[in-house]
This record gives C-alpha cells, sequence and structure tokens, in this order.
C-alpha cells in the first residue's frame, strides 16, 4: 500500500496529516512540501518576525517530535510537477506513489506586469524565505513603498512605521480593506495610520517603476508623481495554486473544487486551504477562504473524509489582524450587508461594527474588543434576532442571545 501523500506543507497540510492519524488512519503519511522548514506560524512574518520580537525558533506549528510519533514523512524541497490519476506525483526528487492523495498548495503572491517589477529591492510576502529577504533588504531608516492596502500591506506598513522607516501605502480602490470591511472600518484604518505618520494613497495606481544599477529607486503612479523608494512591496493579493488540478480536471480559476469535506471528483483526492474552492455553510455558497482557521478546519475536515469518517465543516469563518496597537478580529463574510452599526466608541480605539442583512447579523468586526468577537463566534452559528438599537446601545448584555 502506498497510503496517503499530502502537496503542501501548509497549517491545511499538516491539519489533513493530524486529522487523518487522530481518525485512525493507518496507513503512511508522507509530506512533500518545496521549503525547507517545518509547517510553521504564517502571521508573525508581517509583524514580529519582521520587527525581531519573534524568534524563528517559534514558528512551526510542530516540534519534530509530533512528525516522528505520528509516523508523518517530510520531504523537504520536493516541489511537485505533476500529479497521475494512476497513483502517484512527480517531484524534482523523485516519483511519490498514492492510494489517497491531498492538495495543500496554497496560494502565491500576484505580481504585477509592471516594467521594473523584476529590480532588486521589489520584494513580495508569502513566505518564511520572503520574509528572510525582506528583512535583509529592509533599508535602515530609509523609504519603503507598498502597493496595496488589504491585510499583509497595512500589517506590513505599521510594522516598518514602527521601526522607523518612512512608509507610503498605494492602493487602486476607494479604501482599505475594502474587499473585507466596510467603510467605517476602513476610515477608522486609515485615520490611525494618519496618526502614527504613514501615508495611505487611495484611489492610485503603479505605473513603472524606476531603478538604478539594477536596484529600484523609485515608482511612478497614476497620478503622474514619482515617488523615492529604497524598498517596494507588492501586497496585492494572492493567486490560488491550481495548476496541478487543474490538469486532472478538478479545479476552476477560483481553486480546486471541494465539497464541505474536502473531497474532490476523484474519490482519492482531496483538498484544502488557501487553494480550495468550496460549498461554504455559512455562507450558503461555494467560496475560498485566505485564513488559518479555514485551513485548519478544511484540513480537519479533509483528513477525517480521508480516515472515512464524515465532519462537515460547518465553521463560521473570522479572521485577525494586528496593526499598531489595534488587534481587528473578525467573524462572518460582510459582503452583502445592507447596513452597519456601530457599538462602542471608535475614538477610544475599543469598538465593534455589526453588519446585517435584513433582520440578520452576517459579520462583526471588531477593533480591541475581544468579548464581542467571541460572542459572535457563537451567535453567527445559530438562529437568532437583534434590533439595530440593542446592538447600537453598550448597556443591552449581548450574552442574552446565546442560549
Amino acid at each position: 500500500m502506498s497510503g496517503l501523500v499530502i502537496v503542501g506543507g501548509s497549517y491545511a497540510g499538516l491539519n489533513i496529516a493530524a486529522s487523518a492519524r487522530q481518525n485512525g488512519f493507518a496507513e503512511s503519511i508522507t509530506m512533500l512540501t518545496d521549503e525547507s522548514h517545518l509547517p510553521y506560524h504564517r502571521p508573525p512574518l508581517s509583524k514580529g518576525f519582521l520587527l525581531g520580537n519573534v524568534e524563528r525558533e517559534t514558528l512551526p506549528l510542530r516540534g519534530e517530535g509530533f512528525y516522528r510519533d505520528n509516523a508523518i514523512e517530510i520531504v523537504f524541497g520536493a516541489k511537485a510537477t505533476e500529479i497521475d490519476r494512476s497513483g502517484y506525483v512527480e517531484t524534482g526528487k523523485g516519483r511519490f506513489a498514492f492510494d489517497q492523495l491531498a492538495i495543500a498548495t496554497g496560494t502565491r503572491a500576484r505580481r504585477l506586469p509592471l516594467e521594473g517589477a523584476d529590480l532588486e529591492g521589489v520584494v513580495t510576502l508569502r513566505s518564511l524565505d520572503d520574509a528572510d529577504l525582506i528583512r535583509e533588504r529592509l533599508p535602515a531608516g530609509g523609504s519603503v513603498v507598498i502597493v496595496g492596502g488589504g491585510f499583509i500591506g497595512l500589517e506590513l506598513a505599521a510594522s516598518m512605521v514602527k521601526s522607523g522607516r518612512d512608509v507610503l501605502v498605494i492602493e487602486g480602490l476607494d479604501r482599505v480593506l475594502a474587499r473585507v470591511t466596510g467603510a467605517t472600518m476602513s476610515r477608522f484604518i486609515e485615520e490611525e495610520f494618519a496618526r502614527h505618520g504613514a501615508r495611505i494613497l487611495c484611489r492610485t495606481g503603479i505605473e513603472s517603476i524606476e531603478g538604478r544599477s539594477g536596484k529600484v529607486v523609485a515608482v511612478r503612479t497614476s497620478d503622474g508623481a514619482r515617488r523615492g523608494a529604497d524598498l517596494v512591496v507588492l501586497a496585492v493579493g494572492a493567486l490560488p495554486n491550481i495548476e496541478l488540478a487543474d490538469h486532472l480536471g478538478l479545479a476552476s480559476p477560483e481553486g480546486v473544487l471541494v465539497d464541505a469535506c474536502g473531497r474532490t471528483s476523484d474519490p482519492r483526492i482531496f483538498a484544502a486551504g488557501d487553494c480550495a474552492f468550496g460549498m461554504n455553510l455559512f455562507a450558503g455558497r461555494p467560496i475560498r477562504l485566505e485564513s488559518v482557521q479555514n485551513a485548519t478546519d478544511q484540513g480537519k475536515a479533509a483528513g477525517a473524509a480521508i480516515a472515512g469518517r464524515e465532519i462537515v465543516n460547518a465553521a463560521v469563518p473570522w479572521f485577525w489582524s494586528d496593526q499598531f496597537s489595534l488587534k481587528l478580529q473578525m467573524v462572518g463574510l460582510c459582503q452583502g450587508a445592507d447596513r452597519e452599526i456601530v457599538r462602542g466608541v471608535p475614538a477610544d480605539a475599543k469598538f465593534s461594527i455589526f453588519y446585517k442583512r435584513g433582520d440578520r447579523i452576517v459579520a462583526i468586526d471588531s477593533v480591541n474588543a475581544a468579548g464581542d468577537h467571541v460572542l459572535g463566534r457563537k451567535l453567527l452559528g445559530i438562529d437568532h434576532s437583534v434590533s439595530d438599537a440593542q446592538i447600537a446601545d453598550t448597556g443591552f448584555n449581548l450574552r442574552t442571545l446565546i442560549p
């Protein structure tokens, strides 16, 4: 028997392996990763690790003993180049046979087709190696231009401002975090960055990147300005790594197609994590989510299915981001909401925004209000009824809504 082969050393890959073992899978498990590291925590890469506050030794999700005790073999530097339905994965380190296969290939940074995008000092952040490169090239007291006002772009910007760099964030949309949060939260974040001295330009694009002797020196923006830069970080989103699955007819442009248990249409092949696109029971439609929580929950469901158990992933989506002293916690999906209700005082940097569609709360964004977030993770998963006035009234105990 050839056992289980997992392509990808990610949150999803690790949780597939761990869940398969926990649910009674007794055959061999081999994890193929194109990196040279054990699966590791990625959120610190844009924050504590970048600032030197988080040591490399603390990054692994599990120590070597976990893999040894659970008979999980990891093959480093094994980039998968082909999957054959007859039962093998081709890599630069040889061919690996499988009875069951799990795809946990994650995403890669989106690149921009710009003149100068290949200059030294133009970087992206998706991996530990990327973070090492940024730390190596981060200029002392220099100017940094970050292209993209999403989570990664803003976390990097906050870290670099805290370390004394001059930072400019360039965002093409009308506001930062436009794809994941509402206008009220975007305005609050923009004001917080301005208070810390970071500049944000919205409704602005990049025309080209200029260099001298092969190194970046400036960017040209769509408003005609030339802006000096010692480092340019492209943080304009990510693309799912679907090529291996697409070759098998198991993917769409949105991701590897799966059900709520991580199964593809091939009964031997599963997928989970940032690369997977499938039915989300909370949203009521197929979506692809990029988050630690989703990769963990999808991985657990897929691992159980591999072991022959049915554990449907019905988790309510949640996310988090740390910027300056702000702990932004989000639960649910705000897209499609028809109104926002603020609970608390934004000026105090401790508040929540509740998003409603009709009579139902569909998402809650909280800033330094962990209680609202924890309650929301319970509330959004059950039937509930609460008025806008009750939400806005901080004297009303929202916990009474939980049976």
